[in-house]
């Protein structure tokens, strides 16, 4: 096998690689939207629909991004940061709705990143 071949399937192997990496941070990101919706107070029913889900591509870097609020739904970071004293209307419902989710499943989310990332 010539070294240009080894190079070649190299190449392949991390692009590969790559692609596996960026469909589960991708579907990480959506995971935790998914948990922080069930978390999100509800009053309106607004600020649950204003969560989104993106995936961003910098050369070998991808980003995956869980976001609240924006347009109408100014007060997402104001609702989140309620004191843990706040009477919620619904059970299962309170401040920090994108931050715990995140902290009780980020061993998780690695960990399936770093089996996508095994050739």
């Amino acid at each position: 096998m010539a070294l240009n071949d080894v190079l070649r399937n190299l190449n392949r192997t991390v692009l590969n690689m790559n692609k596996k990496v960026e469909k589960q941070i991708e579907l990480c990101a959506e995971d935790l939207l998914s948990k922080a919706v069930d978390r999100t107070p509800i009053d309106t029913g607004e600020l649950r629909k204003s969560g989104t889900v993106s995936v961003d591509k910098k050369g070998m870097m991808t980003t995956g991004k869980v976001s609240f609020g924006g347009g109408a739904v100014d007060y997402a970071v104001i609702v989140h940061e309620m004191p843990n004293t706040t009477n919620w209307t619904e059970s299962g419902t309170g401040n920090k709705y994108l931050e715990n989710p995140l902290k009780e499943n980020t061993q998780k989310y690695l960990d399936k990143i770093k089996e996508a990332a095994k050739v």
